[in-house]
């Protein structure tokens, strides 16, 4: 009879926080993505200048825009370092996941190879057994019949 993995239930719990842990990552370094974006297209946008403005009004405006500008650069970069602890965390969640599912797939494979082991060894105590059988009256010549019962 084969014998299951006692710890086969906790190795898939494992298996399943890894990929957990993996998809945690990946969803984290996408925010990190959009921010870098929209932080490369805040600056650029920054640094195309407008035509020179042609009045007082356009150029308080334009004055206005680029410190709510330089505000909104600030809060990227703050959310930015946010995201990248975020990250950092989550890759660090997603090593220790790895790290927990191959040590219980570590056991599992040395379970395999005692069990194997086991049915190795039983498997050839059965061929032993069977070796080393005396033949039962078999000489491998037909059985003669036997002349004591029609001689009288």
């Amino acid at each position: 009879m084969k014998r299951g993995f006692p710890l086969a239930g906790l190795l898939r719990i494992r298996g399943i926080q890894q990929r957990a842990a993996a998809a945690h990552l990946s969803r984290a370094a996408m925010e990190e993505q959009r921010t870098e974006a929209r932080d490369r297209q805040l600056r650029a946008a920054l640094t195309t200048s407008a035509e020179t403005p042609g009045d007082i009004r356009t150029l308080a405006a334009l004055a206005a825009s680029r410190v709510a500008a330089r505000s909104l650069l600030t809060d990227l970069d703050t959310l930015r370092r946010a995201q990248r602890a975020e990250v950092d965390a989550a890759r660090a969640g997603l090593d220790d996941a790895r790290r927990a599912e191959r040590g219980i797939e570590r056991l599992a494979d040395a379970f395999h190879e005692r069990e194997r082991a086991r049915r190795d060894a039983a498997e050839q105590a059965v061929l032993d057994e069977i070796a080393l059988r005396p033949a039962s009256g078999t000489s491998g010549a037909p059985d003669a019949p036997d002349r004591t019962e029609g001689a009288s």
